[in-house]
């Protein structure tokens, strides 16, 4: 089973032993009620069996905020060695506290105590790794930009722009073929990149403001409103209009069929 997250890594709980591959890498088998850590972002993580509520999805600014509330110094730590497994794992003595920590990161609280709440759960999951010496070097590598975070930025900068692939690699000071390089090794490719900034933007505009399909096709870079709505239907898995229905009728949006 593939194991998708918009987050840049995750804890996963056990319920069985469960044999864990990433990046099509020698399967590892991790002991039954055993947490685990992993890079998500760049990474296809496959595992034998998984229970999606048992997932906690963490973002950077989390592991930021919590490195200053253990207040390691980061400049010394060495990111950990692209040779050495993406994630470690130790025993889950406290369930209850990991299932609330899961079912509050998928969650997005306004209120204050509630975003606190969520956060002292994820610092309390992240502590139970302290003890490892590869946690920190594996949040010190979580926290470097990838090339494909760097290509987000420059394409969501403008997002109208018809951005082509030599345009990012002259911003990024290299060559194509060397960004197409990169870009594969982080398990992804330019195109799609662009397709996804364009879908997250359009999904942004659609919930916040009332803009018509034309509008918002125009405002993510196509030109052809039909072809803007069968991406967008390929992406998220709804048309446009159905999008913004589930919405109104106050459900959640549709999942990512594309992370």
């Amino acid at each position: 089973m593939r194991l998708c997250s918009s987050k840049a890594c995750v804890v996963v709980l056990t319920e069985s032993n469960t044999w864990l591959s990433i990046n099509n890498s020698e399967p590892v088998k991790i002991p039954a009620n055993h947490m685990f850590l992993s890079i998500a972002e760049g990474n296809k993580i496959d595992l034998s069996s998984l229970n999606r509520t048992l997932i906690a999805h963490i973002d950077r600014e989390t592991i930021q905020a919590y490195l200053r509330f253990i207040e390691k110094k980061t400049a010394c730590i060495m990111p950990l060695h692209r040779d050495e497994p993406p994630f470690i794992h130790r025993p889950c003595r406290t369930p209850d506290i990991f299932k609330q920590a899961a079912l509050h990161s998928v969650m997005q609280p306004s209120d204050v105590c509630e975003i606190e709440r969520t956060r002292s759960l994820i610092f309390t999951v992240l502590s139970i790794f302290l003890d490892d010496e590869k946690l920190l070097p594996l949040l010190i590598k979580i926290l470097s930009p990838t090339t494909s975070d760097r290509v987000r930025s420059i394409i969501d900068s403008n997002i109208q722009k018809e951005w082509y692939l030599d345009d990012v690699a002259s911003c990024l000071f290299m060559s194509s073929s060397l960004l197409k390089k990169k870009l594969k090794s982080e398990n992804t490719n330019y195109s799609h990149i662009v397709m996804e900034c364009r879908m997250r933007y359009a999904a942004e505009q659609l919930a916040s403001r009332n803009k018509n399909i034309n509008v918002v096709s125009q405002c993510c870079g196509y030109h052809s409103s039909s072809h803007f709505i069968s991406v967008f239907k390929s992406f998220y898995g709804v048309t446009p209009l159905n999008y913004v229905s589930h919405l109104q009728q106050g459900n959640p949006p549709p999942a990512l069929t594309q992370l």
